[in-house]
């Protein structure tokens, strides 16, 4: 006996009807978490990107210059517009930029520690950290060169940190699923 679901005569059965909704969640469940990934992947080459043009970006405004100095460059890389707007926050509602934030909601902070440079950011996700972080002997890696080392907060790595080696440098010292990061770049 079958029950009837549509009313023109043709039927489907309860098993029929509950293996279709089944297959229709599978393909609900399949297409967010492809979804979640592809957003992630996104960011994360998002990141690459933001991070390699900041390099360009403080190089390029301290070409003439002897160093850095020491002194936080966020500020100056603001009122110079080389951060895109999108880029920017007013974290103190005095209708100035202050601060730059990364696709995370995290912070980028940038300072000079006079022949090198600093970036920071806040609220990385442990899968994107693991991405972003490895860099060989030489300073290379993802995100640029002359990478000089890497840091979480805790521990540094300064002789190039391998891709086999980034999950577990990642996850050490996050919490919640999130690392800070801060990378020392050489002129």
């Amino acid at each position: 006996m079958s029950c009837q679901l549509l009313g023109n005569g043709q039927g489907a059965t309860l098993i029929e009807a509950a293996l279709f909704t089944v297959i229709a969640l599978g393909i609900v469940i399949g297409g967010i978490v492809f979804f979640e990934q592809a957003s992630t992947s996104a960011k994360t080459t998002d990141s690459v990107r933001v991070m390699a043009n900041l390099q360009s970006q403080i190089r390029a405004i301290f070409q003439s210059q002897a160093n850095f100095g020491t002194s936080v460059l966020t500020t100056l890389l603001i009122t110079s517009k080389a951060i895109p707007a999108s880029m920017l926050q007013d974290t103190d509602s005095d209708g100035d930029f202050d601060t730059i934030v990364n696709v995370f909601g995290g912070t980028i902070t940038v300072t000079g520690a006079t022949r090198q440079f600093t970036v920071a950011l806040t609220k990385v996700p442990v899968d994107v950290c693991s991405r972003m972080v490895p860099f060989d002997a030489g300073g290379s890696g993802l995100i640029g060169t002359g990478i000089a080392s890497i840091s979480d907060g805790t521990a540094t790595d300064s002789d190039g940190l391998a891709a086999a080696d980034a999950a577990t440098f990642c996850a050490k010292n996050a919490s919640a699923g999130e690392v800070t990061l801060t990378w020392t770049f050489d002129r």
